[in-house]
């Protein structure tokens, strides 16, 4: 297994949706349909560690912002899956969260802000292979 430690994901929605950020990745297909694929992929589980999110406000006002852990990229919300709903983030600040997060393939961290272009989302972490 190999560790990458890399930026995950640097997000500034531009409207007020939410907002892929991170998936994690999917192993590779060993074959495709019936048929093997040659040579054959090496078949890995991925993991990913977030240690952090910088999430900085640029605006002169007051901002929320909700973050979201989705299992899967499945259709529809959950109120289990926010990390922070709505968090107040005052103008021209940054907050760092340290997380922690250990991620299996196909999770995904959603962003949202309550205003178009005015908060920007870092996350770093740890891709495991």
């Amino acid at each position: 297994m190999a560790d990458v430690y890399k930026i995950l994901g640097q997000v500034y929605p531009a409207n007020t949706n939410e907002t892929d950020a991170y998936t994690v990745p999917v192993p590779a297909e060993e074959s495709v349909g019936s048929v093997d694929v040659v040579p054959r992929a090496v078949f890995q589980v991925p993991q990913t560690l977030v240690t952090s999110i910088v999430v900085c406000n640029r605006d002169s006002s007051s901002r929320d912002f909700t973050i979201r852990l989705k299992e899967t990229s499945g259709v529809g919300d959950d109120n289990k899956e926010l990390l922070f709903s709505e968090a107040s983030l005052p103008a021209t600040s940054t907050r760092i969260l340290s997380l922690g997060l250990m991620l299996s393939s196909g999770n995904q961290i959603k962003v949202k802000t309550s205003s178009a272009s005015t908060i920007s989302f870092n996350l770093f972490g740890v891709e495991t292979t």
